[in-house]
């Protein structure tokens, strides 16, 4: 079985390259890091205007993505880019992660849309750090199929007023 996966894998990589690497090194290169490293992703982001690194909106989305757990991190990538590992440098990536604004009348009730083609999210206006991780951990547990560029349309909940 192992002999055939070997025959297998060098289809692809010559065998006397992966010699090279130690078993963990190779995983690393093939699968990249199970962590969302955050200072990456930052800096291989770009807004849309009127969005910028240091609009308040921003700053939550940051703020927010810093308390998720390493878990939530991966399902957000994966909620904007359908993988849930980053890759390894600034390099590797085939387009930057782009964040837009989205148009609703209600952004604190609003949730994120994802274009998963062109690792791209658009984000309420959200003012609020508990409604945007809310409606954020919402969005990245339960859309985990590729997305519908917009065919949800502006998909708002209403609160419940007897908690």
């Amino acid at each position: 079985q192992c002999a055939a996966i070997a025959r297998g894998l060098a289809t692809q990589v010559p065998l006397n390259v992966l010699r090279v690497f130690t078993w963990n090194q190779a995983e690393l290169l093939v699968t990249g890091r199970n962590e969302v490293d955050l200072r990456l992703l930052r800096e291989m982001t770009v807004y849309d205007s009127p969005f910028t690194e240091s609009h308040p909106t921003m700053r939550l989305f940051w703020e927010m993505m810093e308390e998720f757990t390493p878990a939530e991190r991966s399902m957000m990538i994966k909620f904007a880019w359908s993988r849930d590992r980053l890759p390894l440098t600034a390099a590797d990536f085939s387009s930057k992660f782009k964040i837009t604004r989205l148009h609703t009348s209600n952004p604190n009730q609003s949730f994120p849309q994802a274009h998963t083609c062109f690792f791209t999210i658009d984000v309420p206006e959200y003012t609020d750090l508990e409604a945007m991780t809310q409606r954020c951990r919402y969005a990245i547990e339960n859309c985990t199929s590729i997305d519908n560029d917009g065919a949800a349309g502006d998909f708002q909940v209403e609160e419940d007023d007897e908690e």
